[in-house]
């Protein structure tokens, strides 16, 4: 008998993870959003590279679209939410991550991998802090993704697409009993 591995964030969040300069604006987000078919962007301080927040599609409906305001005259930080950034370690398990998400009311969550900060010949650096380096986003959509098909993050253009989007559909409609 083999003893199963407990199952890691890494393994069911999002490896697709687009960023965009703390100068852009709402409707650079936008647009990087239509373009990349995601539903959140990495929000990256332009001076230091560090993330400073999560613009979500909800933010630019809610803070932008509802206000009835330019999207050409607000700026990505003035709308990203999760500020301060909440993030989870890529080795935490799925529970943790939820729990965060469920106590900080985001559906969003940055998922992050720490590495020790080395010199260059690979000794570790006494001084400085440890590297945070972002490797994805956590939605309640890859725990149902994961939980339905097994499967983790997916590539849009590959063929088993249409079949993962049938199951998590027929995941909902019996859960939900929707009839039509």
């Amino acid at each position: 008998m083999s003893i199963q591995e407990p199952i890691k964030i890494s393994k069911i969040m999002t490896k697709k993870l687009e960023t965009i300069g703390s100068s852009s604006t709402a409707q650079d987000v936008a647009i990087k959003m239509s373009k990349k078919q995601v539903s959140s962007i990495l929000v990256i301080d332009e001076k230091d590279g560090n993330p400073l927040g999560i613009v979500t599609e909800q933010d630019l409906s809610r803070k932008v679209c509802v206000n009835d305001k330019s999207s050409k005259d607000v700026l990505a930080v003035q709308i990203m939410s999760s500020s301060p950034l909440v993030t989870v370690d890529a080795e935490s398990p799925p529970s943790d991550a939820a729990d965060l998400m469920l106590k900080n009311k985001i559906r969003h969550l940055l998922v992050v991998k720490t590495e020790p900060n080395q010199d260059e010949n690979g000794a570790k650096i006494k001084d400085d802090q440890d590297i945070v380096k972002p490797v994805g986003i956590l939605t309640p959509m890859d725990f149902i993704r994961y939980n339905v098909t097994g499967t983790s993050d997916y590539d849009k253009e590959d063929d088993q697409y249409d079949n993962i989007l049938q199951k998590i559909l027929e995941y909902y409609k019996n859960d939900f009993e929707f009839n039509g």
